[in-house]
């Protein structure tokens, strides 16, 4: 289903947002730094309480997840819900978006239901994993980069193991 198009905008990228998505760009940019802030300091009292959270990996996980959302969240606002949901569905981002939200709801499911510290740990990986290769993939060259990255500490780790 093709949602309408604004009047006034000229570009076939953007989507008109419902009325009470309608934010003014100075309400844009609150919102953005509010979430993103809001996220940094979820991932701050991560690290900063990792001691602590390293005996209790289910906190760990539950305050990654709320940063994680949070930090996703400050973009959505920024671009606008509809445009950035269709932008996250789109061909070239459904990897990602599959990847990072599930492994969200992995984390949360594996922490608060099943209680399995191992399993938390894992979907924690999958998730940092995840928000590397979305932060990094908006920088130019950034998925190329990662590639090559890769290639060169996979080589690394294989004459490690071979020596």
């Amino acid at each position: 289903m093709q949602l309408p198009i604004s009047e006034n905008d000229t570009s076939t990228n953007h989507i008109q947002e419902p009325s009470w998505f309608n934010m003014s760009r100075w309400d844009r940019i609150v919102c953005f730094g509010v979430c993103l802030i809001s996220a940094i300091i979820f991932f701050v009292l991560c690290f900063a309480l990792f001691p602590v959270l390293a005996l209790r990996p289910q906190k760990f996980a539950v305050l990654w997840s709320l940063g994680s959302l949070l930090f996703v969240l400050s973009f959505g606002c920024l671009q606008g819900p509809m445009n950035y949901a269709m932008h996250l569905i789109s061909l070239n981002r459904l990897p990602f978006t599959i990847a990072y939200f599930g492994s969200i709801v992995l984390t949360l499911v594996f922490s608060l239901g099943l209680r399995n510290a191992f399993l938390t740990i894992l979907a924690c990986l999958v998730q940092i994993v995840a928000a590397i290769w979305y932060t990094v993939s908006y920088f130019p060259m950034g998925t190329q980069g990662m590639r090559v990255a890769g290639r060169f500490g996979a080589r690394r780790v294989n004459a490690w193991l071979d020596s």
